[in-house]
């Protein structure tokens, strides 16, 4: 085990820059990240699946052990917690190789955010952090050039104030603009809001929304189209049974209050809830799939810089 060891430090060298954890919280890290393979080297595209779920509780180790044999059932690569539970803050290895990051609510019985991280991708982490107990981010190196940022978001409910939601869009408005500067940017969890479906003139929605917004719904839509990002959602059609996300213990109200955002919405091919995923929250785990072509997005960027300025 060793030697395979010194063989890996041989092929990812050490990623120039923070360290996968920087000093946080806890202080409790698993060391520097590991470079990532250059994926153009051996593939034009790069596929990940991005999923967020509510699991109410991962506060004991058996609820940790029942999310990863659920998890076995489907398709990840990263996993966004909310209402993780746990005390403090703390980055660790779990025995499967996954990566376990998660920071504490505003109270050890609730709240809190998280990432599980497949242990495929463990060597592609170059940060992984928190602004808040409701905003944490990951930062993931596709490839010597491009790097994904995901900001995995647990909102305030309705019993808490105007104010205290708009902090939190302060925080995900914080990562979004001064954490290292990265080409892609998801953020995803459960923003507590019913979006409902578009309005006229709302292109940061599409024509596949459901229900009727919210005030707070409105917050999360005028958040949108301030930061430049689209609800992914709402851009892909499903039969109503795989659009909500959350129902009531009596299981009598069904909406959709956990979503998938991002400021590039030509990655993603597919945004659904998966039904089979079940460790008895009452939310669905909403997965989003992506698939980046780097082809493109070089070609992308030489336009832009091509591109004469208007007079």
């Amino acid at each position: 085990m060793f030697r395979l060891w010194d063989i890996l430090r041989k092929r990812w060298p050490l990623v120039p820059g923070s360290g996968t954890i920087p000093g946080h919280g806890s202080g409790h890290g698993n060391g520097t990240a590991r470079g990532a393979n250059n994926l153009r080297a051996t593939d034009r595209y790069h596929q990940l699946d991005l999923a967020t779920y509510n699991g109410r509780t991962l506060r004991l180790e058996d609820h940790l052990v029942e999310l990863e044999v659920e998890l076995e059932k489907i398709r990840w690569h990263v996993l966004g917690l909310c209402e993780v539970r746990r005390q403090g803050e703390d980055t660790m290895t779990l025995p499967s190789g996954h990566l376990f990051y998660f920071r504490e609510g505003d109270h050890t019985s609730r709240g809190g955010v998280g990432f599980l991280v497949n242990k495929s991708l463990v060597d592609n982490v170059v940060e992984i952090s928190s602004v808040s107990e409701r905003v944490a981010y990951l930062v993931l190196r596709l490839t010597d050039r491009y790097s994904l940022n995901i900001v995995q978001v647990y909102a305030p409910t309705s019993t808490h104030s105007d104010d205290q939601m708009e902090t939190m869009y302060e925080d995900v408005s914080k990562v979004l603009n001064t954490t290292p500067k990265t080409h892609f940017n998801v953020v995803m969890g459960d923003f507590n809001s019913k979006v409902g479906v578009r309005a006229s003139g709302e292109s940061c929605l599409g024509q596949h929304g459901v229900g009727i917004r919210n005030r707070r719904g409105q917050m999360l839509v005028n958040f949108f189209e301030k930061e430049g990002l689209f609800l992914m959602n709402s851009f892909f059609k499903k039969m109503p049974q795989r659009k909500w996300t959350w129902r009531s213990p009596d299981s009598v109200v069904r909406n959709e209050i956990d979503f998938i955002i991002t400021d590039r919405k030509y990655i993603f091919r597919d945004v659904s809830v998966i039904n089979r995923f079940n460790t008895g929250s009452v939310h669905r785990l909403l997965r989003g799939s992506l698939s980046v072509c780097f082809k493109l997005e070089r070609a992308h960027m030489l336009r832009s810089t091509l591109r004469p300025n208007s007079q």
